[in-house]
């Protein structure tokens, strides 16, 4: 009975002590906002808990994304002017699977009309944009939190500066970020690099955490719109430096691992990790591996004007009340991707290292 007690006891202080931390972060949050310190409210999303409260998301992440002062317009947007609009539908129908929660059939048809009509607009003012399947998941987590009419500027700014690489025509640039995230993991852990090359594991297990912002691989929301906290007050490079944390710390699962089942083990995240850990550990890799210098020790370049290249120049000089350039990105969308000679004959270099030896057993 004691120890009952006892345990009930540690079981309070626990709670109360998270209670204490989470009212503390609210008070720097109101007080970032208060004295429009971006920087402080950027760096609070590394926090646990990040903005914690939907109620809070929808105050702090139109600041983030800078459409907090004002830059809707009303709906003009047709479908008939996109380029897939049976593909969009179809996705549209599959959305809003895991979350919200005891949802009427009613809400759930109301949420995936607006959706749709978010997804067109979006893509109806920026024609450059190239939708892909997975941007209807990023759109619904804002979707939730913010409202059509708010989620529209927002998802339009994620759109231009975060996720443009994925964008586009050429599946190029996304490739390469996955590759980008191999190396990350090979510089930290030269055993599990070797035993997943020897099992003929690729990088692209991660092609849907990326894409969709691992909103497609979660099914709480509050841990989707946790790394959502994240990935807006940070650089575009951040999906993969969370790909990579979860990589590195489920080590032991996948070493572990039936061999014939590594590939479904490996794509499939565990519900029940740590997603503050997961934080903790992806922005200790972006401080060890920063985008330039990772593209210049794996030799892995991505191009000038992808979003992650055109960061600080773009993105993070912005001020509290600064509008970014969508002229400017849109510029971008207007050129070609340009490849140099050597990119086919480093990716066939990178490709070549990690072929298993012949008599390797762990082919499937």
């Amino acid at each position: 009975m004691h120890e009952l007690a006892l345990a009930r006891l540690m079981g309070v202080k626990q709670s109360f002590v998270k209670s204490v931390e989470q009212s503390r972060q609210l008070e720097c949050i109101a007080q970032a906002i208060k004295d429009k310190d971006l920087k402080a409210l950027q760096q609070l999303a590394q926090n646990p808990g990040g903005y914690l409260l939907d109620s809070v998301r929808r105050i702090v992440w139109p600041i983030l994304l800078h459409t907090h002062h004002g830059c809707y317009v009303d709906e003009k947007g047709s479908e008939k002017d996109l380029a897939d609009p049976i593909q969009i539908s179809k996705d549209i129908d599959r959305s809003l699977y895991y979350y919200p929660k005891n949802i009427s059939p009613d809400l759930k048809a109301q949420k995936q009309k607006e959706l749709h009509g978010l997804i067109v607009e979006i893509l109806w003012r920026n024609p450059r944009l190239k939708y892909y399947q997975g941007f209807h998941d990023i759109c619904s987590c804002f979707l939730l939190v913010l409202g059509k009419k708010d989620a529209i500027p927002a998802v339009e700014n994620v759109a231009l500066f975060f996720i443009r690489d994925g964008m586009l025509e050429s599946f190029d640039p996304i490739s390469k970020q996955l590759r980008l995230m191999s190396s990350i993991v090979q510089y930290e852990d030269n055993e599990l690099t070797d035993h997943l090359d020897r099992c003929h594991i690729m990088p692209y297990y991660a092609l849907s955490w990326v894409l969709t912002w691992f909103s497609h691989n979660f099914e709480r929301f509050d841990k989707v719109a946790r790394l959502f906290d994240l990935f807006i007050s940070s650089s575009p490079l951040m999906p993969i430096y969370v790909a990579s944390s979860i990589t590195l710390l489920r080590r032991k699962d996948f070493l572990q691992a039936d061999q014939d089942l590594l590939h479904s083990v490996i794509t499939h995240i565990p519900q029940d990790m740590d997603i503050d850990k997961i934080i903790e550990k992806a922005v200790e890799l972006e401080k060890r591996y920063p985008a330039l210098e990772l593209q210049k020790r794996s030799g892995l370049w991505l191009h000038e004007e992808s979003p992650i290249n055109t960061w600080e120049k773009d993105w993070e000089p912005l001020e509290w009340d600064s509008v970014p350039d969508g002229i400017q990105a849109d510029l971008y969308l207007s050129h070609p991707i340009p490849k140099e000679e050597w990119e086919d004959e480093m990716l066939q270099k990178w490709m070549a290292e990690r072929q298993p030896p012949l008599d390797d057993d762990c082919f499937f």
